[in-house]
């Protein structure tokens, strides 16, 4: 049996979310800084440009390819589940504090990263736009205000960009709904802005 990599998007008050940014976002600002990762997001924006568009995900033997797996290894890489190895921050926990106003988008994938799945299909120029790192992103009310239209500019496309990013999305290993991976989180930050909320979005491996 594989472990399954889950990322939920749901909204917190402002009270919650100051008491949890204080762990998460410094971890989260830090694993975003490192020469590591910094170095793997060069490497994939330039496989992406070597490939013209999108990294490609199979070998023709079934497997991975060696530029979906960098992809993959650099988006593994979650703050979030380091600080619950240390039980600094138990982010199920958090999870069961999502305010009712607003459904949480939830996605999983078995042995694989929705994350992963949603980046391949956004390119890494869009998808460098999204606040936080890996997924995971921690804003009050106010920030979700603001950094809406940047996250609109993203996630709401339309006709041939929305098509594209949608197969592409599809393509990435995993039964996810593509739909799903572009519209959840998006409808989560529109519902948390509306409502006066921030927002909590994190990836972890159970």
């Amino acid at each position: 049996m594989g472990s399954s990599g889950f990322w939920v998007v749901g909204a917190l008050d402002d009270e919650d979310v100051a008491r949890l940014a204080p762990a998460a976002v410094p971890a989260i600002e830090a694993a975003a800084a490192r020469e590591s990762s910094v170095r793997a997001w060069a490497r994939w924006t330039e496989d992406v440009s070597l490939a013209g568009g999108a990294v490609p995900v199979r070998r023709p033997d079934g497997g991975g390819t060696e530029q979906a797996l960098r992809l993959l290894d650099m988006l593994e890489d979650s703050a979030l589940d380091a600080l619950a190895d240390d039980a600094a921050l138990h982010v199920l926990a958090w999870w069961d504090r999502f305010d009712a106003r607003v459904a949480p988008f939830a996605a999983a994938i078995r042995k694989d990263n929705p994350v992963a799945a949603l980046f391949h299909g956004l390119g890494p120029e869009r998808a460098g736009t999204l606040p936080g790192w890996a997924g995971d992103a921690v804003l009050s009310a106010a920030a979700v205000n603001h950094r809406l239209p940047g996250v609109e500019a993203v996630l709401a496309l339309a006709g041939e960009e929305r098509t594209r990013a949608l197969a592409r999305i599809g393509d990435w290993p995993g039964d996810e709904d593509p739909r799903q991976l572009l519209d959840g989180p998006l409808r989560v930050w529109r519902e948390a802005a509306s409502a006066g909320l921030g927002v909590f979005s994190s990836r972890i491996r159970l």
